[in-house]
């Protein structure tokens, strides 16, 4: 425990819930500069601990946060550590949880609330399992977390106030652990206000350049979050794919758009033509394939979304392969440039945008499998400019999947998976491609400073065939049955929404899978 500047009333509720834990193997060690480690030395020893298990170790005043927590760590070779603070309130079960996580992890986290003045449970903090870019940018990880000492012991903290400090031990134990796991209950209650978010960016900067990672950081939208400045490290060679019929409004908005905004990138258009008839489509097409960079591709054949795209994915040059709908538009320059960064990352796979629907409401944040089916989009529907659970809806983090109307994959990693499943022929291909890379072990990325307008299908509607649906649920009955880990098991699947989970919502969801026929 840092307790620079800790209350008698926060101290004594924390040690308290120490001595009820029901694994009494546990010591505490508070850190704290004079005088005040001396008043916390008396109070410890005022109160009756199980052993007397709590040291204080003074330090001079003026010392720096992660010089004080530095002191307090220990030096046993494996040694495990849990950051303590002040006012922190944990469950009787939280040490007997944290350390059978250990047993398998570097790092273990578990969920958290508040305890307002009235006694009441309130701001649940539901997490999903590790995200390493959505611990960059929000700090999500939160307490309690308990890592092996040796993780951080070497780590030159440069956090400013403890908020800082939480996060930015999280980063550097996550960083260097082999494996991080999440307990998914309530272990940590923090009492009185709400806390103070970090407020400063250079406790991430020093994380990314711990990691080797030379990306500038800015404040995000939201206190306590974070915008990571990737940018492509040369210029890309980008492959743009575009299935489409008929739809000539759509069609010039998509294709004007993303050449409007393209920047520097080594831009090709595929424009994969399934079976256009109307007069007003050929005479856009005559106009857009005199263009340098477009190229139109005639694919009668029946719809195959998978299919269409594989076909013109082999016939690509580019380095990164995007595929968009042709109702896509794109706002703002940067939003290629930002997907390109994440995709030529040797551990991502696949990356997706931040969709908005044309009044800008939230259309696609990352995909859930399992939410309201098969797999749906959580948070749709969102009012403009806000953040959602956990500011899922603006900050970049991993997902399950993300959807095919705007979805960018390396060429050699589309090529290692054999490109899109053409068994499913309409739906959830997109989803199991992502969950493939998953499988292989690359990361599906969200990435919201790619924004763009998404008109919704507006010539295919979304509804494809139950087949498509049932071959996917056989495929990844597992997964579906273990829940997605990127959305907390306490969190509902039968909405969008991130509310809490409502009883019986397993059975409802057998149920709907039950009725399902070819």
């Amino acid at each position: 425990m840092v307790a620079a500047g800790a209350t008698e009333e926060s101290l004594v509720r924390t040690l308290e819930s120490l001595d009820a834990q029901r694994d009494a193997r546990w010591a505490l060690t508070i850190v704290a500069p004079e005088p005040a480690a001396r008043a916390y030395g008396r109070l410890a020893a005022s109160t009756r601990r199980r052993a007397r298990r709590v040291d204080t170790i003074t330090a001079p005043i003026g010392t720096s946060l992660g010089a004080l927590l530095r002191l307090g760590l220990p030096t046993d070779v494996g040694a495990i550590v849990a950051l303590l603070f002040p006012g922190d309130v944990w469950a009787p079960q939280a040490v007997a949880l944290l350390r059978a996580a250990l047993r398998a992890h570097d790092v273990a986290y578990a969920d958290e609330d508040r305890v307002d003045r009235d006694g009441r449970h309130v701001d649940p903090v539901l997490k999903p399992a590790y995200s390493p870019e959505f611990l960059l940018t929000a700090a999500y990880v939160g307490r309690p977390l308990a890592f092996r000492a040796d993780l951080v012991g070497q780590a030159d903290f440069v956090a400013t106030d403890l908020a800082e400090l939480e996060h930015e031990c999280a980063l550097r134990a996550c960083e260097a652990a082999g494996a991080v796991g999440h307990v998914p209950e309530v272990l940590c209650h923090w009492t009185g206000e709400p806390r103070t978010p970090p407020r400063h960016v250079e406790h991430v900067r020093a994380a990314l350049r711990a990691g080797g990672d030379s990306s500038d950081v800015r404040p995000g939208q939201a206190p306590g979050t974070f915008e990571i400045l990737r940018t492509a490290p040369r210029r890309t060679a980008v492959s743009v794919v575009v299935p489409f019929r008929d739809e000539p409004r759509f069609l010039r908005t998509c294709v004007d758009s993303v050449q409007a905004t393209a920047g520097d990138a080594d831009l090709e258009l595929l424009l994969v033509d399934n079976g256009s008839c109307q007069p007003e489509t050929a005479t856009l097409l005559d106009e857009l394939s005199a263009r340098p960079g477009i190229r139109v591709i005639t694919d009668p054949r029946p719809f195959n979304w998978a299919e269409l795209n594989n076909v013109a994915a082999r016939q690509a040059r580019g380095e990164v392969l995007l595929f968009l709908n042709n109702d896509i538009e794109a706002l703002r320059a940067g939003w290629l440039d930002a997907l390109c960064a994440q995709a030529l990352r040797p551990e991502v796979g696949v990356v997706g945008a931040r969709l908005l629907y044309p009044d800008q409401r939230l259309q696609h944040c990352g995909v859930v499998v399992g939410l309201t089916g098969a797999a749906g989009h959580p948070l749709v529907g969102l009012a403009p400019s806000a953040e959602g659970y956990l500011h899922m809806a603006t900050v970049g983090r991993e997902c399950a999947a993300v959807t095919g109307a705007c979805l960018a994959s390396r060429r050699e990693v589309f090529e290692r998976l054999g490109g899109f499943d053409e068994t499913l022929g309409v739906d959830l291909n997109d989803v199991d491609y992502c969950l493939r890379a998953w499988q292989e072990g690359s990361r599906v990325v969200y990435e919201p400073r790619a924004e763009l307008i998404h008109y919704e299908s507006p010539s295919r509607g979304t509804a494809g065939g139950v087949g498509d649906i049932i071959n996917f649920l056989d495929r990844w009955s597992e997964y579906i049955d273990a829940r997605d880990p990127y959305l907390n098991p306490h969190l509902t699947r039968e909405d969008p929404s991130c509310a809490l989970v409502s009883p019986g919502e397993r059975e409802a969801w057998s149920r709907w899978h039950s009725t399902l026929s070819t």
